[in-house]
């Protein structure tokens, strides 16, 4: 095995367990009162998923091309799926579309979501897009709303930055390796 030399350090926030748990909302919200409760399927998981497999793609401080063919093959769905996931991602501000041709698109990642450590600054890239910073009630899916979000707000991200200045500035290195080239060696 090979040991993984990338610098990849993804920071997480509190937007990308939000967007699964804004979406599984959405879906309770959208039955029939008094209906058979839905049991989840492989497919609920598909928020979570993409924008997993979008923040592995993010290289320093740009947008992150996705092919809705390859991800659909991926997540084992169809790629109507996959844009209309997408869609509803743009549409809730999770993420970006800088523009889209065929079967591609370049996204932007909300930094509450996931940025590069130590390769962007989460105020800039908030800027950018007029990001809102997004999180989840603390009583998460038994809460009424279960995510908040939180408008654009210069201020609001300089005071995110500060709370959490030392993760971005000197990201923790996990012994596992990066999520884009898999397990590190471990025996040396």
């Amino acid at each position: 095995m090979q040991t993984c030399t990338c610098d990849h350090v993804l920071c997480q926030g509190p937007g990308l367990l939000a967007a699964d748990f804004h979406y599984r909302h959405q879906l309770r919200a959208a039955e029939q009162p008094g209906a058979k409760k839905r049991r989840r399927s492989a497919g609920d998981g598909h928020i979570l998923h993409l924008l997993l497999r979008l923040a592995t793609k993010l290289e320093k401080d740009s947008p992150v091309l996705l092919n809705y063919a390859d991800e659909a093959a991926e997540l084992d769905t169809d790629e109507d799926t996959v844009r209309a996931r997408i869609a509803w991602l743009v549409e809730h501000r999770y993420l970006a579309l800088d523009g889209q041709v065929g079967g591609l698109a370049r996204l932007w990642v909300n930094p509450a979501v996931a940025f590069r450590a130590g390769k962007t600054d989460p105020r800039i890239a908030a800027a950018r897009h007029r990001f809102p910073y997004i999180v989840i009630d603390e009583k998460e899916m038994a809460a009424e709303q279960p995510v908040h979000v939180s408008e654009y707000d210069e201020e609001g991200w300089e005071l995110v930055y500060r709370n959490n200045a030392e993760q971005f500035e000197d990201p923790p290195r996990f012994p596992f390796g990066c999520p884009l080239h898999g397990p590190a060696d471990m025996s040396q």
